[in-house]
């Protein structure tokens, strides 16, 4: 059990230092570029800088406000109409709805016309800009300092207004005294002297400036003056996504109002001003409102009053024709009863003129007139002529908000006033049906009492006929001439929708730009961009770099790792005194071959290794040369055997050149091996056999009989063989003669060849198609690897070849 936990123990704690190992290989990976993290950081904060010397301060400032609402307790004047059924509904306010308003493109190009926001003056021209324009000759032109409290200029325009709230123009106005200046445009393209107060000519129209400050005081002479004018639609945007509007809570109706602009002086005013106007049309539109009420009344009280002069009339006729000043009653409870009958009835009368009048001013009204609900006793039609006039002044608060006929809200309105209309005519119809049908039924009442009232004389029922008349009209002209003086009173006390709780006041410091913050973004920019740079690359490349990259995906043992040739060497062979890191690499290779190859008991044949690969130019010849000289050097009987019929390199890396080899041998019986040998120069333990002539037939000549031979001869008289063959998956001759090794080195050249082709290397060996197999990873970028690496050794051929760590540039 003991030895268990220690085996689980063992276990994880490689585990975890494989974790930390794959964590510090990523974390090099990357440290190896260190350089070009460095240059874009360097040129993202110069960018960073550059942006945060042209761009101008921003300022917040902030304001409280209450909307006023009906329901919690603010009562309004035109309070006074909801019996009338004109403002019902005003108490609904919508706190979104005022929202928009506050934000709306309308109310927010007022105050910029307003406040003459869309004129700006600037001195001071930023340091970088100076330099910038004066000594590399560019036309920045920026000056920092807005003069917007005290504006150094006043400028007269001869255009009209709304030409100029569409115009955009940059100039400048170099003082040059009290009463000199220049005007020059921002390219130079015009400079011309003027006098102040002098009128000039623009590509914008024709215009008059005018000092508005002291300029010795302000210390101005001498120095340029940028006038911008902006067009009033791009300001109105600007200020609208800088402007930010909030309840404080939910159900609130405490508004916090928040804007950003380049003085905190404008942000204070922009506020105040933006409640300013908000206030003065909310007063406007109910104005409008009181006043349409009162003109409606004032035309009803002067067709009642005609019509009450003409039964006034039929009263004083009636008295005089029978010489009589009041009507006398009649006895008894018949009498009392007729009167009471009477009284309904005249109510019942009153009501029927007043839904007749109505429908009349239904039909004939206008598309955004009000409906008064005057009189009005059914509770269903009072509720639709008040949500109908809710709806007409929600409607005409869009259209003046600057929505369009077309709006979607404006069309949903429109709809639903449609069908409200529709209702209230049904409405007004039914009432007056129901109406008569009462009507009718008081003059059959009446009619009943009065046959009751025998021998009343006749002059009393006349006189009590044209009476009723008379007390009706008298009735609605006292009632519409009490509404006409409410609403008198209310157009003079018309209130603001708005009570301001905190004037605008700006925060001491600069909301943007944010220094710190953008140096800190530019870090990141500046080691993200060469960061996913290297990330991409790293994901779309598929080749091989590193030994961790096959040992991901293969099984097979790795006998070394040969290092990069420095510099544009195609060839190298090592030399007996050669203490550098590709030598050092071949003798490890010399001393871990023994453990590939099989023992051999008292057999004292040589070893055949045989060197391929995947495809060409992955060093099989740079190998088979360097290790075969390699074990000469360590007094190893040693021959390098050619098989590389197709494309054989061995002599140039050897400097030898033989006029016979392996294909001569095969297909001339005459020869002998000894008679294709060639000794290696200065080493007497290295002897060569070139592949030789070209051949048509290669695979051919390979499966002949006297390759045995040569075999045999090699194994009898040599240590080691060390054999040259083809690419393996490009032809078959390499596995034609893989029965004649006793291991196979298979190289693997890094940064070349494409990591799918491990697959076939793995099926060659779970196949075992190769005796003895190994893996060899040449070409490898010491830079990129980990671990020892190789080059140890004494004298200055190492010392010198060592760099220290900034001299990355030389070789």
């Amino acid at each position: 059990m003991e030895f268990e936990n220690l085996d689980n123990k063992a276990i994880n704690d490689d585990s975890s230092e494989e974790n930390s190992l794959d964590l510090r290989e990523q974390v090099e990976k990357y440290l190896r570029h260190w350089k070009w993290f460095v240059i874009a950081i360097l040129i993202s904060f110069l960018y960073t800088f550059y942006n945060l010397n042209f761009t101008r301060s921003s300022y917040e400032a902030e304001s409280t406000i209450k909307i006023k609402n009906e329901n919690s307790g603010d009562k309004s004047a035109l309070s006074a109409f909801e019996d009338m059924g004109i403002m019902s509904g005003a108490s609904k306010d919508n706190i979104d709805d005022e929202i928009e308003v506050l934000k709306s493109k309308t109310l927010v190009s007022e105050v910029i016309k307003s406040l003459k926001l869309n004129i700006q003056f600037y001195t001071d021209k930023n340091g970088l800009s100076n330099f910038l324009d004066n000594n590399l000759g560019f036309n920045t032109e920026y000056y920092e300092t807005e003069n917007y409290e005290k504006p150094p200029l006043h400028l007269n325009f001869f255009i009209n207004d709304s030409v100029l709230y569409q115009t955009e123009s940059q100039f400048l106005i170099r003082v040059d005294s009290d009463t000199q200046y220049t005007f020059s445009t921002t390219d130079k393209s015009v400079v011309k002297k003027h006098s102040f107060g002098e009128k000039i000519t623009t590509n914008f129209g024709d215009l008059i400036v005018l000092p508005n400050v002291d300029f010795k005081e302000a210390n101005l002479i001498g120095k340029n003056i940028l006038v911008s004018i902006t067009p009033v639609s791009i300001l109105t945007n600007n200020y609208r996504e800088g402007l930010n509007i909030e309840p404080k809570s939910e159900f609130s109706n405490v508004l916090s109002l928040s804007v950003v602009a380049s003085h905190k002086r404008k942000a204070e005013d922009f506020l105040d001003e933006l409640v300013e106007r908000y206030n003065l049309r909310a007063i406007r539109l109910k104005e409008e409102l009181s006043k349409s009420t009162s003109e409606f009344v004032s035309e009803r009280l002067q067709k009642i009053s005609e019509e009450l002069a003409d039964v006034d009339e039929d009263v004083e006729s009636v008295k005089s024709k029978y010489g009589v000043s009041s009507a006398a009653s009649s006895a008894g409870l018949n009498m009392q009863a007729a009167k009471q009958i009477e009284q309904e009835k005249n109510q019942t009368s009153t009501q029927l003129d007043q839904i007749k009048q109505i429908k009349e001013i239904v039909a004939t009204k206008g598309e955004n007139e009000m409906i008064p609900s005057v009189g009005i006793t059914d509770p269903n039609v009072a509720n639709s002529v008040a949500k109908y006039n809710e709806l007409l002044v929600a409607k005409q608060t869009r259209l003046k908000g600057g929505s369009t006929e077309k709006n979607p809200i404006v069309v949903a309105l429109d709809d639903q006033l449609k069908s409200l209309e529709s209702a209230i005519n049904k409405g007004l119809q039914s009432a007056e049906n129901s109406t008569k049908i009462a009507l009718d039924a008081y003059n059959q009442q009446y009619n009943i009492a009065q046959s009751r009232i025998f021998g009343a004389p006749i002059q009393e029922t006349q006189i009590r006929d044209v009476t009723r008349k008379q007390q009706t009209k008298e009735a609605l002209f006292l009632y519409l001439l009490q509404k006409r003086e409410e609403t008198a009173i209310t157009l003079g006390v018309a209130d603001p929708n708005a009570k301001i709780i905190d004037k605008a006041e700006s925060k001491p410091n600069r909301v943007a730009p944010k220094k710190k913050m953008a140096f800190i973004f530019a870090l990141l920019i500046g080691l993200l961009i060469p960061f996913s740079i290297l990330y991409l690359r790293d994901i779309l490349d598929s080749k091989i770099h590193t030994r961790e990259d096959i040992e991901k995906i293969l099984s097979i043992p790795i006998i070394g790792d040969i290092p990069k040739l420095e510099g544009k060497k195609m060839r190298y062979l090592i030399k007996k005194e050669d203490h550098s890191s590709i030598a050092e690499a071949f003798r490890i290779l010399r001393t871990n071959l023994s453990f590939i190859l099989p023992k051999t008991g008292d057999n004292n044949d040589g070893k055949v290794v045989f060197i391929t690969s995947s495809i060409a130019h992955e060093g099989k010849s740079l190998v088979s040369t360097n290790l075969a000289t390699a074990l000469s050097f360590a007094k190893k009987k040693t021959l390098i055997l050619g098989l590389d019929i197709r494309a054989p390199k061995i002599e140039p890396y050897l400097g030898v050149r033989s006029k016979l080899g392996v294909t001569n041998f095969i297909v001339n019986s005459d020869i002998s091996p000894n008679d294709i040998l060639v000794s290696a120069p200065d080493n007497p333990n290295l002897d060569i056999i070139s592949s030789g002539d070209l051949a048509p037939n290669p695979a051919e000549l390979l499966m002949n009989a006297r390759i045995k031979e040569l075999f045999d001869f090699a194994k009898e008289n040599y240590e080691y063989v060390i054999v040259d063959t083809a690419a393996f998956s490009m032809v078959t001759d390499t596995l034609l003669l893989s029965k004649f090794a006793d291991a196979f080195i298979y190289v693997i050249r890094a940064n070349y060849l494409d990591k799918r082709m491990l697959k076939y290397i793995k099926f060659l060996y779970k196949e075992k198609r190769l005796p003895n197999m190994a893996l060899l990873l040449n070409g490898v970028d010491q830079k990129k690897t980990y671990g020892y690496g190789y080059g140890y050794g004494y004298g200055t051929t190492f010392e010198n070849s060592q760099k220290k760590w900034w001299q990355f540039g030389k070789s």
